[in-house]
């Protein structure tokens, strides 16, 4: 019976989305949000289920042609792995659901509704069928239909020629991903499988067919990384995503960045761990892809001046950061050392769940400011903390969270990377780098916070605090930012049964976990420690204790003056863009080969209009449901 639960996420979220068709007015939104954030909450307690035993439930179709044969039959199961992404997807979910209630309203009377109404509830339903089927081709069938429906939620608002741009570029690149998966790697897979695309038997199979067609690993090891690394905006894939995301419903972002781009991480932990045999030479390619990724495209996100642009080129970055001891622990792993190995890829579980959290909380907050003032504009923005006070305090902890600051959540799985990636020789560099990045996150969310909540405005804005269904999914993702880095026990606990799920087994008696910090070896805590206890208490002092101190005005020449420091967002480490203009220059460059590309694409009638990318979409999606209509001619028997 536990089993038959797992259908009833699905059941609700379907039912959410014929019900958005109704209509297009205030109760009808409602409904659908609040059907969304009750599924959600359904996919948490699947979640739990699965991480306490399990759940598997089978579905037979019988199909009338044996070119299809892999369809007949489909498995919906969630072991701890995919517990531990459902975990996500449900927080966050709930999250982003509850919070659409109150601002999605601001686009009545101005966008058609509906287009919200359908596919958001759909997009939550892909992404939950993806994390549960336990079969590649359906695997493949979803994660199309999670493109093609998450395509009309970045161009929500379709009078925004921007927005159709970026659904377009969205939609072309990541289905040109998916082609590629399903082409280059589900073919020769299910060739080596004699066409058994069950995950069991595909994990029992492959390995040994790779160890002994070690050409073959490499070919496939390269189509994942491609196919993969588009949906994930792996570095040099990634351009779709600093344009697709901010034109996004703030909410909507939140779950593509969040959430969506973590599935390519959740496909990678099951193929480089349970599907492949170890290969520590793959281990440092996927490092090199992370440590590339974290840099880059870090040093984009601080010299941006709107705000949503500088949380999408984040959200490459963290990529990064989970690629990067995802990578090492494989290349540990296949180098026998396999503790601290587990370590590595604990941190990039630990940190996957990390980003969803932070960066969830960072969309909804720039959500929360373009909902009182209509503006993302780090240039305008200023002087909200007095007005906005909970989002500020939000922010507040996010910008904290993302830089790696004790004793929040981020700190504690950056902590592991570096401990992980500084211990080997061979990935010592990519430690380094790892560190210097993270003191440029600290600097772009340093400029992301002041430039909207604590330097003063360009003019007097109008705001007050957001209502309480925006602000309340806030604070319960600030509290989690909080939790997961003071009790950083629980999350270690969830992840290594993730883990052992994939058969890497982690020696918990050989860690020990603090508050904010956990450490492989005993002698070595010491110094961090002290260092959290020295910080905290620091700031307790400064909270508890009065300023006795007097503050003078300002004396110039013998005259007094009053200043009202104003630094422009666009003026923020200004010194700092030219000491770096190599790395600007670089970047610079593959954009300018892109547009190129782009102008020979239009050159040939490629045309960015509202329609064009429906029909593109729409011939993609028509193969799916004539082979979905194929396979389920005989019905489906449970």
């Amino acid at each position: 019976m536990s089993s038959l639960m797992l259908l009833i996420p699905i059941g609700v979220l379907v039912g959410a989305s014929i019900l958005g068709l109704v209509g297009r007015g205030k109760r009808t939104l409602h409904a659908v949000n609040i059907l969304s954030a009750t599924a959600s909450l359904l996919i948490v307690y699947m979640a739990i289920l699965g991480f306490e035993r399990g759940l598997e439930l089978k579905l037979w179709i019988y199909a009338s042609s044996s070119v299809i044969a892999s369809l007949n039959q489909l498995i919906f199961k969630v072991d701890q792995l995919s517990a531990f992404f459902l975990l996500i997807l449900g927080i966050l979910g709930f999250c982003t659901s509850l919070y659409g209630v109150k601002y999605m309203e601001r686009y009545l009377g101005k966008e058609d509704l509906r287009l919200y109404n359908f596919n958001y509830p759909i997009f939550l339903l892909m992404m939950y069928l993806i994390l549960t089927c336990w079969n590649l081709l359906w695997f493949i069938i979803f994660w199309e239909l999670m493109t093609f429906f998450s395509q009309f939620l970045v161009a929500f608002e379709r009078n925004k020629e921007k927005a159709i741009r970026a659904a377009y570029k969205y939609f072309c690149m990541t289905k040109a991903g998916a082609d590629f998966l399903v082409l280059s790697v589900i073919l020769i897979i299910l060739n080596a499988t004699r066409f058994n695309a069950n995950y069991s038997e595909i994990s029992k199979v492959l390995p040994f067919y790779l160890q002994s067609n070690p050409s073959m690993l490499y070919v496939l090891t390269s189509a994942l990384l491609i196919g993969f690394g588009v949906k994930a905006a792996m570095v040099p894939f990634h351009s779709w995503l600093p344009d697709a995301h901010p034109e996004a419903p703030s909410n909507v972002s939140a779950l593509l960045s969040g959430v969506m781009i973590k599935l390519p991480i959740y496909m990678l932990f099951r193929f480089f761990i349970s599907f492949f045999p170890r290969n520590a030479g793959i281990g440092m390619l996927i490092a090199s892809f992370g440590v590339i990724t974290l840099f880059f495209t870090m040093m984009y996100a601080l010299i941006q001046e709107d705000s949503k642009r500088l949380l999408a080129y984040s959200s490459i970055d963290n990529i990064g950061y989970v690629l990067l001891p995802l990578g090492t622990g494989l290349y540990l792993m296949a180098k026998g050392n396999q503790f601290l190995g587990s370590i590595a890829l604990m941190a990039s579980l630990y940190h996957t769940i990390n980003h969803a959290f932070f960066k969830g909380l960072l969309f909804l907050t720039a959500g929360s400011v373009i909902y009182e003032t209509g503006s993302r504009d780090l240039n305008y923005l200023g002087g909200l903390a007095k007005k906005m006070p909970l989002t500020g305090f939000a922010a507040m902890t996010a910008s904290f969270a993302i830089a790696g600051m004790p004793p929040l959540n981020g700190f504690v799985s950056k902590w592991m990377i570096y401990i992980s990636t500084l211990s080997s020789p061979a990935s010592s560099l990519f430690g380094i780098i790892a560190l210097f990045i993270s003191g440029v996150t600290l600097a772009a969310f340093v400029k992301y916070f002041t430039s909207i909540f604590t330097r003063p405005s360009l003019e007097e804005i109008e705001a007050r605090e957001v209502p309480l269904l925006m602000w309340a999914p806030q604070m319960l993702l600030a509290f989690l930012c909080i939790l997961f880095g003071v009790y950083p026990r629980l999350p270690v606990k969830l992840i290594s049964g993730a883990l052992d799920s994939l058969g890497v087994q982690m020696d918990m008696s050989r860690l020990v976990i603090y508050p904010s910090v956990v450490i492989p070896d005993r002698g070595s805590f010491s110094p961090i420690v002290i260092f959290s206890f020295i910080l905290i208490t620091t700031f307790l002092m400064l909270l508890l204790i009065p300023s006795k101190g007097k503050q003078f005005s300002v004396w110039k020449c013998g005259i007094q003056e009053e200043l009202n420091v104003r630094l422009p967002a666009s003026s923020y480490y200004r010194d700092f863009e030219e000491e770096f203009g190599e790395v600007y220059k670089i970047g610079d460059l593959s954009m300018h080969i892109l547009k190129k590309l782009v102008d020979l694409g239009k050159g040939a009638g490629l045309k960015f209009e509202a329609m064009s990318y429906d029909l593109n979409s729409m011939l993609s999606i028509a193969m799916i449901l004539i082979v979905i209509l194929v396979a389920v001619l005989g019905g489906v028997e449970l």
